[in-house]
């Protein structure tokens, strides 16, 4: 694909057709989608956004494949997001944020199986629900309520959440969680859970046995974290 210039966006905007339509309009809607890397119609103030890249998706594509990233309409969703290409498309994430994130595209897809979504493909839960699974899967402390808050709100600002009401007396918050979920997590998300779970055990066996020196624990559970992230180098703050 031909990348998007400076220049084309120049002659796109002398066209009648969008007379309405400013360089600075142009500019903001890319900000924005970069930011968030996922937007959906429905969030706060975006309506204006969604319907400038949809209706200039020619242009947004060859801009952002330019930076390295797929632009992908799912109009039934009324969603837009960005996909790193292939050579963007591989990071490693801390070890809470990952079982999080896991824990969170499980809880989904229980959802789904339910037949429990919402209006446009969401599902609510608890992150006491999901902090659950992380019991589950995992033989360490979960970490405290202050970092899991902080991890759920860089998936909120992401697009992957949405965050409800706190429920106070559980440390704990209601979640929306949304169908960009799947993107973030890639369609082989439920092997890195039975992964990290042989791996999590194979630790805790090598540690009985004497073989692997507690202090060496959390470098062996990192090593077992990777994941097909989007951009998540930015959620470790």
């Amino acid at each position: 694909m031909t990348a998007a210039t400076l220049y084309d966006l120049e002659e796109l905007l002398e066209r009648p057709q969008n007379r309405d339509v400013s360089k600075e309009m142009m500019v903001r809607a890319a900000d924005r989608l970069l930011a968030q890397q996922c937007l959906f119609r429905d969030d706060y103030n975006a309506s204006g956004t969604y319907d400038l890249i949809v209706r200039q998706a020619a242009y947004f594509r060859g801009l952002f494949d330019a930076l390295g990233r797929d632009l992908v309409i799912r109009a039934d969703e009324m969603m837009i997001e960005l996909r790193p290409q292939e050579s963007l498309s591989r990071t490693v994430l801390s070890v809470d944020e990952t079982i999080v994130l896991l824990a969170l595209r499980a809880t989904f897809e229980q959802g789904v199986l339910t037949m429990s979504q919402e209006e446009f493909g969401h599902i609510e839960t608890t992150s006491m629900e999901v902090m659950e699974r992380y019991d589950q899967w995992v033989a360490r402390p979960r970490p405290p309520w202050a970092r899991v808050r902080k991890i759920l709100d860089a998936f909120r600002r992401r697009r992957f959440i949405d965050l409800g009401d706190e429920i106070a007396l559980e440390n704990g918050v209601g979640i929306t969680i949304r169908p960009s979920i799947r993107s973030v997590t890639g369609d082989a998300w439920q092997t890195r859970i039975e992964e990290w779970i042989a791996a999590t055990q194979a630790r805790l066996a090598a540690e009985a046995q004497g073989q692997l020196p507690a202090s060496h624990a959390e470098e062996a559970g990192a090593e077992a974290a990777p994941i097909e992230a989007r951009e998540h180098e930015e959620i470790a703050e």
